[in-house]
């Protein structure tokens, strides 16, 4: 799709009919599954993974850093493949996406529905497609397991990992304007091994439920080991949690110091996050580039303001050296470090461009002067060389399109 902002009346329209346009793909689908595969035949085992699939539902996802959901509804959707067919997980992922305890909207809810079950309906025709087999209780061996099972299930989770990020970001894209391409690119880079791991553990379920006749009880066998795993990212959260309130502290510190760059720190943070996801740089440097905007400015709160007006810029590598010796912000420090030696002729990473190619962006255009999105970019273009710099600006242009609405002609969208 085209990056180009869409208009309003477009997002007003196409939102609702595309949503309507996902419900008729699950019908249809729905439909397809019942004419090939005929209704589920074992009733009882898609009740049972209806409600366990439920009741992950009304467990809250756990987040390791604000992105990556550690959830088990994936586990049960790809288990049910092979246990009750294409046309029952599609009724499972249903019931589980419609039972959900998240408050939203009814838009919204009814989305949801349509589009898990509709992801999950592919990824069960493609499980077919690649020879796998809904008769696993009379495979015979571990070869057999692997090659019409296990191989299948891992086609069908990438199917179901790809068609909900398209889908998702379609309507990311006519609701706020996000390119798809950048939502997609996000979901897989941060979802990615996790799913894997969700179709390993699927894989689990489905021996022990089928040859190993354990039923029901193999899912809670199989997702002991996700709850251990769950119970260590929460520990993790934790402490990453008390990481951002430090982190929102020293901003508060920095505000309070310079009133006039109130809101700077976060405007700067988002807008280059944004450009790192657009050019395609992965999670860990998509991270540190947003703390390294946050904290960018950290120098100010070292230096008297009488020193900044007699020397400007010297409180710019005191932030840097403020955070040596702190890990956990290593990568950051090392992207306001070289922010700092732009356009000095030394070499410098691309995320280093980034930040301060957004900071000065967002310096014009909340300066003394009334300097306009297309203005500012304008005068960053004198500023941004080579390959490298060309790049940076395409970003920031894309990301402030997004941002505002901005149409690189230099006028708003329709």
């Amino acid at each position: 799709m085209s990056r180009r902002a869409l208009s309003p009346r477009f997002t007003k329209h196409g939102t609702p009919l595309y949503i309507a346009g996902v419900v008729v793909l699950a019908v249809g689908l729905a439909l397809l599954c019942h004419r090939r595969y005929g209704l589920p035949e074992n009733w009882w085992a898609l009740g049972i993974l209806a409600l366990l699939g439920a009741l992950t539902w009304w467990l809250p996802a756990t987040s390791s850093d604000g992105r990556v959901h550690f959830t088990a509804d994936n586990v049960v959707i790809l288990a049910a493949i092979p246990i009750i067919g294409p046309l029952g997980t599609g009724l499972v992922s249903l019931i589980m996406a419609a039972t959900t305890r998240r408050s939203m909207a009814l838009q919204r809810r009814i989305f949801n529905t349509a589009a898990v079950s509709a992801s999950t309906m592919l990824s069960a025709v493609a499980y077919d497609l690649a020879q796998g087999s809904f008769e696993a209780a009379s495979l015979k061996g571990p070869l057999e397991l692997m090659w019409h099972v296990g191989a299948p299930i891992v086609v069908a989770d990438l199917v179901l990992l790809v068609t909900n990020a398209v889908l998702v970001a379609i309507v990311i894209r006519l609701s706020a304007g996000v390119p798809v391409r950048l939502q997609v690119v996000d979901m897989l880079t941060s979802s990615g091994l996790t799913q894997f791991a969700y179709g390993i553990i699927a894989f689990l379920v489905v021996v022990m439920w089928l040859p190993g006749q354990l039923g029901a009880v193999s899912v809670l066998v199989a997702l002991a080991p996700l709850a251990g795993a769950r119970w260590a990212l929460l520990q993790y959260g934790d402490e990453r949690a008390a990481r951002e309130r430090a982190l929102g502290a020293l901003v508060t510190a920095i505000e309070t110091r310079e009133p006039a760059l109130e809101g700077h720190s976060e405007r700067v943070s988002v807008l280059a996050a944004r450009m790192a996801q657009d050019l395609g740089l992965g999670p860990m440097v998509v991270a540190d580039v947003r703390t390294a905007g946050l904290l960018h400015d950290l120098g100010r709160v070292a230096v008297a303001p009488r020193q900044r007006d007699e020397a400007p810029g010297a409180f710019a590598p005191r932030g840097a050296a403020m955070l040596q010796g702190l890990p956990f912000l290593a990568g950051a420090t090392a992207v306001m470090e070289g922010a700092l030696r732009v356009g000095s002729g030394d070499e410098v990473s691309i995320a280093s461009e980034i930040v301060r190619a957004a900071d000065e962006y967002d310096l014009l255009l909340h300066g003394d002067e009334d300097v306009d999105a297309a203005a500012a970019l304008d005068s960053l273009r004198s500023t941004l060389h080579g390959e490298s710099g060309g790049r940076v600006l395409a970003a920031l242009t894309r990301a402030v399109r997004v941002q505002d609405g901005y149409d690189a002609g230099g006028s708003f969208a329709p």
